[in-house]
């Protein structure tokens, strides 16, 4: 049910004068998604954005609202209903977001928030939004600082939630990441909007809910929202700067191969501290493998731990196969057990097949295409005595991209097989931050 607080929060609202510094990011998108529940955090968004926006003289973007209807309590179609409405009489577009109910009740808040993330991303594309604003504060980024700390998170983890990060091709914007929620609650009072509470922020069966009951005892230790979150600041600049410690090591030490797969220098590994060996063996297992299955550090730890001990090593984590010798470590997609996509192109159409590669089929091609990796039967006859002349590693060869037609080959570029139908140019590269985890 709505509501609004009983007695005014002792907090001060949000003045127009601390607006330029909250949204000053906004100003170089040309529309933005705006993520809102109908509590008071994301409804505090919306109306300082649209405040924002009305004291903008130069570029101002558009304003877009996403609200979704998660499907896990009757009332959560009225609310996102009521979000819509809301906006509607502020002047902004909006859309309602719906999703099916999971079909296990567990890790319920965990598959909702993946599904929360995944549609919004999906609804910014399809409205032409380049960025989603979302409306996390102060006391979240403290309550995710301490979850994280009691998961045994690194550096990344503890940095907590980033003010602009990326969501798959999207810039994530958290302008009130620093912002307490009193402050927030107490700009809707003083606005006489009533906002949303969502019975599960206070079910001890969630994680976050459990946090907060033991606030008090946190905040007699000193262990106060704005400490906490000053702590995650302080971690994101270490964060950065191992960031750019290891893409440097990356220039100098990765070879990145057009058929699809990464080396590095094995001597100039082994010389790195174990950090910045962690963060760069990680980078390039996240951009080849598997995007929706990261790798948990501690694997990561383990196989980095064998590779200081042992000149020749192979493993298998999340998507790739990473074989090590005494000159070099191959890190390449696994082919087989976790499958490689299949791609139909029609002519004149042009697709990115498994992130490593752009396929496109010319529009004088008399049939559609299909994209996909090599079989280990399609390794005989005539093709194979092609592969072993080549001295491929195999599985290379079985995790790069071939194009068929019916059961021809039209192309296998590896191969130096080609047709003047298909184009096939590499995606991959090291430029940019490869992973960011810190969704929550």
């Amino acid at each position: 049910m709505p509501r609004q607080s009983a007695n005014a929060p002792a907090a001060e609202p949000i003045a127009d004068t601390e607006l330029e510094a909250l949204f000053t990011g906004f100003s170089s998108f040309k529309r933005i998604a705006l993520a809102v529940s109908g509590g008071p955090d994301s409804l505090a968004l919306m109306y300082l954005a649209l405040a924002w926006r009305a004291l903008q003289s130069g570029q101002r973007p558009d304003l877009l609202v996403l609200t979704l209807d998660h499907g896990l309590r009757p009332e959560a179609a009225d609310e996102a209903a009521r979000v819509a409405a809301t906006a509607a009489t502020l002047g902004l577009a909006a859309r309602i977001l719906t999703r099916d109910p999971p079909a296990s009740p567990a890790a319920v808040q965990e598959s909702a928030r993946a599904d929360r993330y995944r549609l919004l991303r999906e609804a910014a594309q399809l409205s032409g939004a380049d960025a989603i604003a979302t409306g996390h504060t102060l006391d979240d980024q403290a309550e995710t600082l301490l979850m994280r700390l009691a998961r045994g998170s690194g550096i990344d983890g503890l940095s907590a939630m980033a003010p602009v990060s990326r969501l798959g091709d999207f810039k994530l914007l958290r302008p009130l990441l620093g912002v307490p929620k009193a402050r927030l609650e107490a700009t809707l009072t003083v606005l006489g909007v009533p906002w949303t509470v969502d019975p599960s922020n206070a079910n001890p069966a969630f994680e976050r809910p459990r946090l907060r009951a033991a606030m008090p005892v946190l905040l007699a230790a000193g262990l106060t929202p704005t400490a906490l979150a000053m702590t995650a600041r302080r971690l994101a600049r270490g964060r950065e700067a191992l960031e750019q410690v290891t893409q440097d090591a990356a220039r100098r030490l990765v070879i990145v191969h057009d058929e699809g797969y990464f080396e590095i220098d094995r001597p100039g590994f082994d010389a790195l501290p174990e950090e910045i060996r962690l963060r760069l063996l990680g980078r390039l297992i996240a951009r080849l493998g598997t995007p929706d299955k990261p790798e948990r550090l501690a694997r990561l730890e383990r196989l980095v731990s064998l590779l200081a001990n042992e000149a020749h090593h192979a493993a298998s984590l999340a998507g790739c196969l990473i074989q090590a010798a005494h000159d070099r470590i191959r890190v390449l997609r696994e082919p087989g057990r976790l499958g490689l996509p299949t791609l139909e192109l029609r002519p004149g159409e042009t697709a990115e097949w498994d992130r490593r590669c752009r396929v496109s089929l010319a529009a004088i091609a008399p049939a559609p295409a299909i994209v996909r990796a090599l079989t280990a039967d399609d390794l005989t006859g005539k093709l194979a005595a092609v592969a072993r002349a080549s001295a491929t590693p195999r599985p290379v060869l079985l995790s790069a991209p071939s194009v068929w037609r019916g059961g021809a080959l039209l192309a296998l570029p590896l191969l130096g097989i080609g047709s003047p139908e298909v184009a096939i140019a590499s995606t991959l590269a090291l430029a940019g931050e490869i992973h960011d985890n810190n969704v929550s």
